[in-house]
């Protein structure tokens, strides 16, 4: 059963959710650097990232989300294992963290 649900999944697109909350708008969000922003566009013209968006704003200017689309979890997969990418995320929870930006990863198949 473990084998069909993984199959299954390599047909699924995969999105991934980055979510901020900061407490004021004197405080920067974390952004992607541009080193990440190629990475990506790497993986999106190799058709492993159907599409990102990096800057969904809310109205009030306090919630930041990040949406990546894979084409399934082994591009994910894949992604998340790059060195680069695992640099990030440790940049991303230290900036969160000493600006008091409360985040989530959410993923969903789709």
């Amino acid at each position: 059963m473990t084998l069909f649900i993984r199959v299954i999944n390599n047909y699924m697109s995969y999105i991934r959710y980055i979510k901020q909350t900061r407490p004021n708008t004197d405080v920067a969000f974390f952004s992607p650097t541009a080193e990440i922003i190629a990475k990506m566009d790497e993986y999106q013209t190799a058709g492993k990232i159907e599409s990102y968006n990096l800057e969904i704003i809310s109205e009030n200017n306090l919630n930041k989300e990040i949406k990546i689309i894979f084409d399934n979890v082994n591009s994910f997969d894949e992604f998340m294992d790059e060195e680069l990418i695992i640099a990030s995320a440790t940049e991303r929870t230290t900036h969160c963290t000493n600006n008091s930006i409360s985040y989530s990863l959410e993923d969903e198949l789709v």
